[in-house]
């Protein structure tokens, strides 16, 4: 049986913690370490675990050296970096949490010193066990598309969802997290190379915000929803989108529900607790008046090495969140929608057929593939590693760097040569 130990027990490592217990995976989860009293004092009544296997500090965690198989590096993205080298030297295993890390450099260290002392780094890519991107992937190695041309990934990422994570979130501003095209998309433009089955080349990438910043907010629109004239109608109100919701939960259902988890301390959520989060803390703050700076539109064109090219779309202006695919080659087209489940083969003078998907049984999120991930990890068949994952984060890099440039057409190895040099 593999064993566990999980540094950061926010939504992320929370949510893997719960995965192992539900499915039964041959893993136990032997320690936790979190800056968080609370957080600590959930996982020991959630993983019933001692006070000696609770870590309120680094520092006295990676003291007590390797602990468990496996570390699940689940914290900020900002602190990916440090825990992961630190975790290396170690000697643990490692499962690390997207994006591998916000600088380019770091995340090529991370690489090659995992490569240097023969240290396995799985990254949380958790798109390529879903069934839904298993059975394109199944379609592409059989032929039946012919040669592979084009890629057309789409992300909705949710008006919502946008507001929640990218506007009033950890994740609105490029400088103290990560650009949009790192922090949400490097699991499409991991998806890319997955299907494409071949290095890119180069990337060119345009985009902006479009709407939320102050020229946009209703007349008479104050800093906070709580004292909002708009709070009741407006589509961005945190009342609609946390206050609304929650009121019609059972307590249990309430408990440990996203995104409301994220309003709270120790990702426990009650009634009480949202109201004074909403009325006292960031995700209460005005859509129009927050300190955000990440894109809310964007669009990136990939060339790979084999002569396939590949194109993603996030919007942040959707009613859901999803993922649809248009794959299109010389003998057919394949196109999916994921939230739907749906996947469709149109050969060319043949008549249209449904791929089988597997039903989901809702276990987990990213559509089953943090399930997936869980799974991959206890069996030992894991595809994900650091030495693959690292590509998309260098495209990330480099489509931003054209989009902030103009949209210039960006070569990878070129990028990559130069920015690590400096």
């Amino acid at each position: 049986m593999k064993t566990v130990a999980i540094l950061g027990y926010g939504n992320r490592g929370r949510g893997y913690a719960a995965l192992i217990l539900q499915q039964k995976e041959p893993m136990q989860i032997v320690a936790v370490c979190d800056s968080s009293a609370e957080k600590l004092q959930a996982a020991k009544a959630e993983l019933q675990l001692p006070d000696t296997a609770l870590f309120s500090d680094t520092d006295a965690f990676f003291k007590k050296g390797q602990l468990a198989d496996f570390l699940f590096v689940c914290t900020q993205d900002t602190q990916h970096f440090a825990h992961t080298m630190q975790a290396l030297e170690t000697g643990y295993a490692i499962l690390l949490e997207k994006p591998i890390a916000p600088d380019l450099k770091e995340c090529v260290a991370i690489r090659d010193k995992a490569a240097a002392l023969h240290r396995q780094v799985q990254v949380c890519h958790v798109l390529r066990y879903t069934d839904f991107y298993t059975a394109v992937r199944r379609v592409i190695d059989s032929g039946r598309l012919g040669q592979l041309v084009s890629i057309e990934l789409h992300e909705d990422v949710c008006y919502w969802h946008q507001a929640h994570s990218f506007v009033r979130g950890d994740w609105n501003c490029a400088a103290k997290s990560a650009p949009m095209i790192l922090a949400k998309c490097c699991h499409d433009l991991d998806l890319a190379v997955y299907l494409a089955k071949s290095r890119c080349l180069s990337v060119a990438s345009q985009g902006k915000l479009h709407y939320f910043k102050p020229e946009n907010a209703p007349n008479g629109a104050t800093h906070r929803c709580k004292d909002c004239p708009h709070k009741a109608t407006c589509i961005y109100s945190a009342y609609r989108i946390y206050i609304e919701p929650s009121a019609k939960m059972s307590e249990a259902a309430l408990r440990h529900a996203w995104p409301q988890c994220r309003l709270t301390s120790d990702g426990v959520v009650t009634m009480e607790k949202l109201l004074h989060a909403v009325e006292n803390g960031p995700f209460g703050r005005c859509v129009y008046h927050c300190d955000n700076d990440v894109v809310d539109y964007q669009v990136t064109a990939m060339q790979f090495e084999s002569g396939v090219q590949a194109t993603l779309t996030m919007t942040a202006f959707s009613r859901r969140m999803n993922r649809q695919i248009h794959l299109r080659g010389a003998l057919g087209e394949l196109i999916g929608d994921m939230e739907e489940r749906v996947l469709c083969f149109y050969p060319f003078g043949g008549e249209k057929e449904e791929i089988p998907l597997q039903p989901f049984d809702g276990i987990g999120g990213h559509g089953g593939g943090d399930a997936g991930l869980m799974h991959a990890l206890a069996q030992g068949i894991c595809k994900t590693d650091i030495a693959e994952s690292v590509q998309s984060h260098i495209m990330a890099f480099a489509a931003e760097y054209s989009r902030l440039h103009g949209g210039i057409p960006v070569d990878l190895k070129s990028f990559e040569r130069q920015n690590i040099e400096k």
